[in-house]
């Protein structure tokens, strides 16, 4: 590929993102403003941005590598976070939007009347989203080897401009991105995959053809796929970077509507990375990582590659973005000092989401890189701990706080346990479950 090219088109994103944030911050004010957007926005706003927090490096890059390795299994990944998405838009998103809160975790201070329980909660969302960050960091730099491109500090000017532009316009500025981001992604991915299957000799998503393709890959194991498919739908229900849009919208209705629309276009859209996985496999094209770049220059021209590759950045960046103001939402509201004046909040906010965004840089050298396990291995966090007393402080009154202590102590414990002793059964099962239990003992235990 022309690596020249490439960092042309990198580079001159890289600056329409940046005055884009630079355009939506004229319009910030106040702390409300810059992690919530004014709780003003509107149905097409929050469809985008919740599509973009999903469309990233474990949706193209990660799905297409589960498509080589594993045929049409592959798909769980994004099933799993579309029926969360239809779970949310059949109430839990109007649920979440009447909750007049800025964080998840704070519904640990107003439901179970505990500060230091949000402190907890909000500390094991901002460690499960600072993993899912640094699963983005990870597809960015296996794409950039990918291409041949073996600069570290092309890589880390580029997250620095992301840093920047979500510092400066909070999630304001990501949601103006996101809309530039998944209309390119759109644009350039469905026009590649409709030429691509106008190429192809017969249906290729017939099912005979589909049996027959998936005998070219080997078995995989029920609970290995269980929990892929598992993990990002629970997740969805607590993930702070989700509920951060539906904090935002002006209406309950909008949130509902719009979590629909972004799980039907999900499903939609994944066959896209599940076609070129499989087709890479096919073809025979033999790769290490992800097969969604070396297929595409497989079957297109250089300038078209280059293109898809640009898109396949915006997806990491729509993603990385989002999380990033999410953890900053977290850690700015949720720790916030206590001699903080109220004038001095927004400062704050901008600077932790630049702190943060550079550690998240650091520890993408610390972990192993792999896209998938990164992100599966940060959802269980947050869900095992955190999902049984979330979604009890969702629709129930009268709550105890010792019921929201014992799951997430009995949630940690399967995690951990089963982490280092593995079972045959589907481990977050057996995890969800000793939660419940730790809730059901805690709610004997009355408060004082």
């Amino acid at each position: 590929m022309n690596s020249l090219l490439f960092i042309s088109m990198f580079s001159i994103l890289g600056i329409i993102y940046f005055f884009l944030g630079i355009y939506a911050s004229k319009s910030i004010k106040t702390t409300a403003d810059y992690f919530l957007a004014g709780r003003n926005l509107g149905f097409i706003p929050v469809t985008l941005t919740l599509i973009a927090t999903q469309l990233g490096g474990g949706m193209l890059l990660g799905t297409s590598a589960e498509a080589y390795n594993v045929g049409y299994y592959g798909l769980l990944y994004t099933i799993g976070m579309s029926m969360g998405f239809i779970l949310l838009g059949l109430g839990f998103a109007a649920k979440l939007q009447s909750l007049n809160v800025a964080t998840t975790a704070e519904l640990f201070e107003t439901r179970y009347s505990s500060p230091s329980l949000k402190k907890v909660a909000s500390f094991l969302s901002i460690i499960t989203l600072c993993g899912i960050l640094i699963g983005q960091i990870v597809a960015a730099r296996s794409l950039m080897l990918g291409l041949g491109i073996n600069s570290e500090l092309i890589l880390i000017l580029f997250w620095i401009g992301v840093i920047a532009y979500t510092m400066v316009g909070g999630l304001k500025a990501v949601i103006i991105t996101d809309t530039f981001q998944v209309g390119f992604i759109l644009l350039i991915f469905a026009g590649i995959f409709v030429y691509a299957l106008f190429n192809e000799p017969g249906s290729f998503f017939s099912f005979a053809n589909i049996v027959q393709q998936q005998k070219l890959f080997s078995d995989v194991s029920f609970s290995a796929l269980f929990g892929v498919a598992l993990m990002p739908a629970l997740f969805s229900l607590i993930e702070q970077d989700l509920a951060q849009r539906f904090f935002a919208a002006r209406t309950k209705k909008i949130a509902a509507y719009a979590a629909i629309g972004a799980s039907i276009f999900l499903i939609l859209f994944s066959l896209v990375p599940i076609y070129f996985g499989i087709k890479a496999k096919m073809i025979g094209i033999t790769v290490q990582g992800s097969p969604l770049i070396p297929v595409i220059g497989n079957l297109a021209g250089e300038f078209i590659l280059v293109l898809a590759t640009c898109a396949i950045v915006a997806a990491i960046t729509s993603t990385a973005d989002s999380l990033l103001c999410a953890i900053s939402s977290n850690i700015a509201q949720d720790f916030k000092p206590a001699f903080l004046q109220e004038k001095n909040s927004l400062s704050f906010s901008k600077w932790v989401t630049l702190i943060t965004g550079i550690v998240a840089i650091i520890a993408s050298y610390l972990v192993p890189q792999n896209i998938i396990s990164i992100l599966k291995g940060s959802y269980e966090i947050s869900v095992s701990c955190l999902l049984v007393p979330l979604l009890f402080s969702y629709f129930k009154k009268d709550l105890n706080k010792n019921a929201a202590l014992g799951s997430i102590a009995m949630g940690a414990v399967g995690l951990i346990l089963f982490r280092m002793y593995p079972i045959s059964f589907p481990r977050e099962i057996v995890t969800l479950s000793m939660s419940l239990a730790g809730y059901a003992l805690g709610n004997t235990i009355k408060t004082k």
